[in-house]
């Protein structure tokens, strides 16, 4: 197998995406989705092998990449770990990644390393079709390495998520989750919480909503299924910052009662700072 080779099991929007970065960075790409590779083929993956059955991609690729939901982690891994050998390494980009250790790692043991990872990237479309080869340009990847045996597994996954154009920051698994539950997760629930509110209180207003509306909701319209997975996944640490973030409502709702113009000024100021700082 070549060194600069990945196999992407799962081919959705997050796997796709993926699979064309990886093209253009000059990696060998090998796709395998279990509901059907032959739909892979064509102009959209040209230059990408897909593959039939998932024995063709362990044997052709050093790095295995699995974008396949949580559910579906336990028999993904029970089928590679009768596949890989030493020194083939297993990453995921699964959205939380305790559930992910839980079936995965012990279910590889040593038959290779494996090195979560995960791109502070996606998009509110879902499949094959909304793949785009410029989705991780500038983003952040979380790298996972505490449960690697070698070093160099831990560079090869950083080596790659590097080369797809994002900057690697490494976190413990469970750091990782807190951090995804504060800055991904919550901010899903509130999205579709509003859109809801919103509906409920006014539906016709949904009709004239502006761009504002638009960008603060968007997430919304991710696939539900999914979310519903995700979030029940994460549900201990969404559920805090839930908490905390009733606490933020409360102290809003407080402010608006006085009429208290300073305050909510200094709030409003310190959220514009705060939010001037992300990247565009």
């Amino acid at each position: 197998m070549q060194a600069k080779s990945v196999g992407i099991i799962g081919v959705g929007m997050i796997g796709g995406s993926i699979a064309l970065s990886a093209l253009r960075a000059g990696y060998a790409v090998f796709l395998y989705d279990s509901l059907g590779s032959g739909s892979l083929a064509g102009a959209r993956f040209r230059g990408a092998t897909v593959v039939p059955a998932l024995a063709d991609l362990v044997a052709q690729s050093r790095l295995i990449i699995i974008a396949v939901p949580v559910g579906a982690l336990s028999e993904v891994g029970g089928a590679l770990a009768e596949l890989v050998q030493p020194g083939q390494v297993i990453s995921d980009v699964a959205s939380v990644k305790q559930p992910a250790v839980l079936a995965l790692a012990d279910v590889l043991g040593d038959r290779s390393d494996y090195v979560p990872s995960h791109p502070m990237a996606g998009s509110e479309k879902s499949g094959a079709e909304a793949a785009r080869g410029d989705l991780f340009n500038g983003a952040v990847t979380l790298v996972c390495r505490e449960l690697a045996r070698n070093p160099m597994s831990v560079e090869l996954v950083t080596d790659f998520w590097t080369a797809l154009g994002t900057r690697v920051e490494f976190v413990s698994v469970g750091e990782h989750d807190e951090i995804v539950a504060l800055m991904s997760h919550l901010p899903h629930l509130l999205a579709a919480l509003l859109v809801r509110h919103v509906w409920a209180a006014h539906s016709a207003a949904l009709d004239l909503c502006g761009p504002g509306f638009r960008d603060t909701t968007r997430i919304a319209s991710g696939s539900p299924q999914l979310w519903t997975e995700i979030l029940l996944s994460n549900a201990d640490a969404v559920g805090k910052q839930l908490q905390h973030f009733r606490r933020a409502l409360e102290e809003a709702q407080g402010l608006l009662a006085k009429k208290d113009a300073k305050n909510l000024q200094a709030l409003l100021d310190d959220a514009k700072q705060s939010r001037d700082r992300i990247s565009p």
